[in-house]
């Protein structure tokens, strides 16, 4: 599919700060093989949104902080996968069922599933990778949202509603308000064949050095397996799954303790 024009412009633009960090609107036309009124429309519609920032002596510019903030996101997130995967494989060998790790999109507003380690003996899960979860309706999606801002939550219910997925779905805020409490105080969300008949999940909080919640730890299998274990138990091991990838992160991690001491 051909990319679109503008879009390919503001591409080979930033592309063109790989090789040289410094360049003016001349100079940029030339590496980009634009026309200079094109380059300087493009960076005078980057700059203020700070993707672009202008050195105030040579008047030349250079990449912006908006970048560095969005290149440290995704390096954030490269880095949980990297650091959950090992504890979700483990995971999901213990429960013999599918292991996920979800994460909160607050420009977006949107719970994303990043990873999934499926159990060879478990019936197999749709790839959920890059896929929404519901903030209502799903074990990972009521984690992230009990611990959201009220306003930040609020936003993100009200930008789908909380439309029923089965019979099982809660779909009034209230009630759902009452659940999200249980999930801060219990440290564990649960869902019921909420999101699809048939699947159940149960998900625990994953926590940064700072302590707080940056991704939900969760196991999904059938209702009639789920059945047969004791929640405390399930939950327990989900929770345990979440305190390590935590502690790898550097969650609650003393001053000059080894992270592998931790995290073994």
């Amino acid at each position: 599919m051909k990319p679109a024009t503008s879009i390919e412009k503001v591409c080979r633009v930033l592309g063109a700060f790989r090789v040289r960090p410094l360049m003016g609107i001349t100079e940029l036309a030339k590496k980009t093989g634009l026309l200079p009124s094109d380059v300087h429309r493009i960076v005078r519609s980057l700059e203020p949104f700070g993707y672009l920032a202008q050195d105030p002596q040579s008047k030349k510019y250079r990449l912006g902080l908006e970048l560095l903030k969005l290149g440290h996101l995704v390096h954030q997130r490269i880095e949980l996968r990297e650091v959950a995967r090992p504890y979700l494989v483990r995971l999901s060998e213990a429960t013999e069922a599918t292991a996920n790790l979800a994460v909160f999109d607050e420009r977006e507003l949107e719970i994303l599933f990043v990873e999934q380690i499926d159990s060879p003996g478990e019936v197999q899960i749709k790839l959920r990778i890059g896929a929404r979860a519901s903030p209502h309706a799903t074990a990972v999606g009521k984690m992230l949202t009990a611990h959201l801002p009220p306003a930040v939550a609020g936003r993100l219910l009200k930008k789908d509603g909380m439309p029923r997925r089965t019979p099982n779905t809660i779909t009034d805020r209230a009630a759902l308000d009452c659940e999200l409490e249980i999930v801060r105080s219990r440290g564990y969300a649960t869902d019921r064949e909420e999101a699809v008949t048939g699947a159940c999940c149960v998900s625990a909080p994953v926590r940064d050095h700072r302590g707080e919640v940056v991704a939900a730890v969760s196991v999904s299998m059938m209702a009639a397996r789920m059945a047969a274990w004791r929640e405390s138990q399930l939950a327990g091991l989900v929770k345990s799954a979440a305190n390590k990838i935590s502690a790898a992160l550097g969650c609650g991690r003393e001053a000059g303790r080894p992270r592998a001491e931790i995290a073994g």
